[in-house]
């Protein structure tokens, strides 16, 4: 099978769209060694991509600008000079003629609640429902998201493939940096992007009022700005002057490592996710973890986790508390969940979108046969 990828993100970008894109064309590789892979990369990205893009892959550059051209212009033309069998988009859907087309939408959030994101993201990302009909099959991580997808939008063929946990912050023997300014299981943590959607105020207010945060047990918010930014009020201005609560921005994966290896507790209480991956990898190290009351997460994470509604302050509070208190009485070396490995694999991503494309490919041949 040939197949061409949009890996405008390949280099640099949004880490999670990096992460997807890099995580799915490497198992692909690796599970169907003997398929042709084409990467459409950007050009000042070229001799970057050519170090570290798997074996065997083509690379074929492009200058246009927003991704949303490159997936949708630059692509379907690498694939019409290859006649490629399948071409891969994220988020932005092309027509590629003689190529089945699918594309990874990794949530509809923007649609279902624009209060989130600013008037420019709005705009940009409504081009993702004007051109998805352009798809032949639309992927998406979770079960949940799919639903939205189909409510929301005019897709043909919405299919659930998963998420994979990351290689590098899984690999065996992984380095561990830790922060010296920590002591292992005394910090609450707490990772993602950081903007309104992640409910970060009241997250920080409602540790505050657990009574269990402290400069000495401090709540650890791991992640970088990004679009409509979270509102913090006077109170959190003064807890992070004390020290109780100290920002990190973007950290390294072996420091990250460390952090879900020896926090007390995860909480994560975003108000909405397509997929929701930082619970997921918390859970994988076998930290504590407390997770908005979303089906998603229900979905990704089961007895993995507890959950509390993420708009409820009081109940957020005693939730905190309580799983401090547990968390801080259990405290044994961390060993990886394997159930959480096996849940989320990017072999079963992969294996699950090219089976999609076979079975549409044999469907049609065989539509094109009938009298």
């Amino acid at each position: 099978m040939k197949v061409v990828f949009d890996a405008y993100w390949w280099v640099s970008g949004p880490p999670s769209l990096r992460h997807v894109l890099r995580e799915i064309v490497a198992a692909w590789s690796s599970a169907f060694p003997d398929d042709e892979l084409t990467l459409v990369v950007r050009r000042d990205d070229h001799a970057a991509a050519s170090v570290d893009a798997p074996a065997g892959c083509a690379l074929v550059t492009t200058s246009l600008w927003p991704q949303a051209l490159a997936a949708t212009i630059a692509v379907p033309a690498a694939a019409t000079a290859v006649d490629a069998d399948l071409v891969l988009t994220h988020n932005f859907a092309a027509h590629a003629p003689g190529s089945l087309s699918a594309v990874y939408l990794h949530d509809v959030l923007f649609a279902t609640n624009p209060e989130w994101f600013t008037a420019v993201e709005r705009a940009y990302f409504s081009l993702m429902l004007r051109w998805i009909r352009r798809a032949d099959l639309v992927l998406t991580s979770s079960s949940s998201e799919a639903s939205r997808i189909r409510a929301t939008t005019r897709a043909r063929t919405v299919l659930p493939v998963g998420l994979g946990l990351s290689s590098e912050l899984t690999a065996d023997g992984a380095a561990l940096e830790a922060d010296a300014e920590l002591t292992p299981g005394r910090f609450v943590l707490t990772v993602g992007r950081l903007n309104a959607r992640k409910n970060l105020a009241l997250t920080i207010e409602a540790a505050l009022a657990s009574g269990c945060i402290t400069a000495d047990r401090p709540l650890v918010v791991v992640g970088s700005a990004d679009g409509r930014p979270a509102v913090l009020g006077r109170a959190v201005d003064d807890a992070i002057a004390a020290r109780m609560v100290r920002f990190t921005g973007f950290v390294s994966e072996s420091r990250l490592r460390w952090y879900y290896r020896n926090a007390s507790l995860f909480v994560f209480l975003s108000l909405g996710e397509g997929f929701g991956m930082p619970p997921v990898e918390a859970a994988y190290f076998s930290a504590p973890t407390l997770v908005s009351d979303l089906p998603v997460f229900h979905e990704t994470l089961g007895r993995h986790a507890s959950f509390v509604d993420p708009t409820d302050a009081a109940a957020v509070a005693r939730a905190i508390a309580a799983g401090v208190q547990a968390g801080e009485a259990r405290r044994v070396p961390a060993r990886p969940r394997a159930s959480i490995a096996r849940r989320h694999d990017w072999s079963d991503t992969v294996h699950a979108i090219r089976s999609s494309v076979v079975e549409r490919r044999e469907a049609a041949m065989v539509s094109s046969l009938r009298p």
